[in-house]
């Protein structure tokens, strides 16, 4: 080997390890809080990526409104704090940040001040700050009209009018034209920042589709060429595969999980045995999924005479305990299987993770006959009525 290319190969590895050092770590972060003018006992700490109402760990916020935490986290990645008393109202504003250095200083007030928090220790979060301010001064005021001439309308009972429906459609193109700013501003953030907020896209894109489903797929090569070798590029694949199959006429994605036994079961075993396969994927605490899991009851035999069947998944959970107890408080006649602590990914894998579940209706094929439906489209499907 000659001295030059014996002095490229170090260059090359030093700037790989300073690279590799930026996304996968196991450096010690030292969370410091103060929390000014609110009541609150715990704040919790996740990753932005998980669903908060089956993760995250609990740090206690003493009598003077301080809290410590030391972190020391495999992979750099975006991390989220949410007071517990705003999650358990229903309504709560996570405080983003990535663990990017020894200290990071919070000082968190009520929601109601949400904007007068600071966090000084992270770039993320002063990135997020501009980008947010930059969507309000461009989109807010605007938005706002729109909204309070819809609700005036709705107020007197005009939704059929056409000034209703105009308003619908003025708001629907205004939605469209903020999610093409969000993703054109994320061109110039090929980093963490970037790819915590197009991670975030792909999640609205399951309800709410606005993108050619091959732009987002080039943005996901550039970010995993960017910052390879980490969860996110994982993450976006499995939203970005629901993206394209997770649709009438698609098809199932398959995944195994165990039951209360510690039996394993495939889905695609599952559903080659059977003329229809409803997949509920349901949380227990899910009020529309438990609703809408009740109504087939009355209805679940004569619907397994025309060779249907029910498989079940209970997630949101974060232990066996939990599963058990929903399994015995509901008492389904159909099986139903575990994702304790999102441990199989099912629900990245249909792209709900924010959300308590599903129902998908697949035939014998696999491919997807209906997706939430309603008890009378079930029957309709399955007893041809």
């Amino acid at each position: 080997m000659t001295t030059k290319t014996l002095i490229y190969s170090t260059l090359l590895f030093i700037l790989l390890s300073m690279f590799a050092c930026e996304t996968h770590q196991k450096n010690t972060t030292y969370l410091k809080g103060t929390v000014i003018e609110r009541n609150s006992q715990t704040i919790i700490l996740k990753k932005s990526t998980q669903d908060v109402r089956n993760s995250g760990l609990e740090i206690q916020i003493d009598e003077n409104g301080k809290f410590n935490y030391e972190m020391q986290p495999e992979f750099t990645e975006v991390y989220e704090l949410i007071f517990k008393d705003e999650l358990e109202s229903g309504i709560w504003s996570p405080i983003k940040f990535l663990p990017e250095n020894d200290t990071i200083q919070f000082t968190l007030y009520p929601m109601e001040k949400f904007e007068e928090n600071r966090v000084v220790g992270s770039s993320f979060y002063e990135k997020e700050t501009v980008f947010n301010e930059i969507i309000q001064s461009k989109y807010y005021d605007k938005y706002n009209i729109l909204n309070q001439k819809q609700d005036s309308l709705y107020k007197i009972g005009e939704m059929e009018s056409d000034a209703y429906k105009s308003i619908s459609d003025s708001i629907n193109a205004f939605i469209a034209d903020v999610s093409n700013f969000k993703l054109s501003y994320l061109k110039n953030q090929m980093n963490l920042f970037g790819y915590e907020k197009y991670l975030e896209i792909l999640l609205e894109e399951s309800s709410r589709p606005f993108y050619n489903l091959d732009t987002l797929k080039m943005y996901a090569s550039h970010l995993r060429q960017n910052i390879p070798n980490h969860p996110y590029n994982q993450i976006a694949q499995l939203r970005l595969d629901a993206l394209s199959n997770f649709k009438i006429g698609g098809k199932y994605v398959d995944f195994s999980a165990k039951d209360s036994l510690g039996e394993i079961y495939t889905l695609s075993k599952f559903i080659s045995r059977n003329e229809f396969t409803l997949i509920d994927l349901w949380a227990p605490w899910c009020g529309p999924c438990i609703k809408k899991s009740k109504s087939i009851l009355p209805v679940y035999d004569d619907l397994k005479n025309s060779n249907f069947e029910i498989l079940a998944v209970i997630g949101g959970v974060k232990s066996k305990t939990e599963y058990i107890e929903a399994i015995k408080k509901h008492k389904y006649p159909w099986i139903q299987l575990a994702d304790i602590n999102e441990e199989n990914n099912i629900w990245e894998k249909y792209n709900i993770s924010n959300q308590g579940g599903a129902q998908i209706l697949v035939d014998k094929t696999g491919t997807i006959l209906a997706i939430n439906p309603e008890l009378s489209e079930l029957k309709q499907i399955i007893l041809k009525i």
